[in-house]
């Protein structure tokens, strides 16, 4: 009986022990002086839209002293919304430790499309369909849409026209062959959309996007069965405005 008593004073004893050293570390933690900041971005290989001097300008813009001040001033949550409000910046997360170090985690976002409207500044559509401003630093070789185009007002969003055009683009992108083959959409007056590809001299008339996938499976087969046999610049254009054939203008 006495062992055991003995055994739970032991347990309480450690536990009011633990309980002193944290509230210590804690307290010493709280005087810590911010003595570095590292900046840790993501997708750089895509993206290379934010760099480590921009997140500094940034917070010197705001007047925030960071480095040399306690931890315990800096407010780690308001400093993830207030980088979060960059156009490029998809997500932020800010740690700091014990020995006085910062680190900034950014996840950047990731553009698909390049939108140039006729007459209008052009912008980015990104993975995720939100719209990027055009950056001076950084210029993505991604797919390039150009023509008659609605540009996107902070009101009504992101029109019908682009969302298409982010589904199209989305597929595009991420298909082994049209990734490589389609460079440009071209939007004319009528709201009709040409394909530019890479290799071939020819124009191809899509039309509206109504039912783009069998029109680009259709396209596809004349790429496999026709060219094979005719070659790649024995045509003038090719139209697939007409869901279920292919009409071919040659030279």
């Amino acid at each position: 009986m006495i062992r055991r008593i003995l055994k739970i004073l032991t347990w309480i004893g450690l536990a009011a022990w633990f309980v002193v050293i944290l509230g210590f570390v804690s307290g010493e933690a709280d005087q810590v002086l911010c003595n570095r900041i590292d900046v840790v971005l993501s997708d750089t290989v895509h993206s290379r839209f934010v760099t480590n001097t921009d997140i500094r300008a940034m917070f010197r813009s705001e007047g925030l002293q960071l480095q040399g001040y306690p931890m315990e001033e800096i407010n780690t949550r308001e400093l993830e919304k207030l980088l979060e409000k960059n156009a490029y910046i998809r997500g932020a997360e800010v740690s700091t430790d014990v020995s006085g170090r910062m680190e900034i985690r950014l996840e950047q976002r990731i553009p698909l499309v390049r939108i140039m409207p006729e007459g209008k500044a052009g912008f980015y559509l990104d993975t995720e369909g939100e719209v990027l401003p055009l950056s001076e630093q950084f210029v993505p070789h991604i797919l390039l849409v150009t023509g008659n185009i609605s540009k996107p007002d902070e009101s009504s969003g992101v029109s019908l026209q682009l969302a298409e055009i982010h589904r199209f683009c989305t597929y595009v992108t991420g298909h082994p062959f049209w990734s490589e083959q389609i460079v440009q959409l071209y939007v004319n007056r009528r709201g009709e959309y040409e394909l530019i590809p890479r290799v071939g001299a020819h124009q191809i008339l899509m039309g509206s996007m109504e039912e783009w996938e069998i029109k680009l499976r259709n396209l596809e087969l004349l790429y496999q069965q026709g060219f094979s046999v005719y070659g790649w610049n024995s045509y003038r254009s090719i139209n697939l405005k007409y869901t279920n054939q292919v009409i071919c203008t040659k030279r």
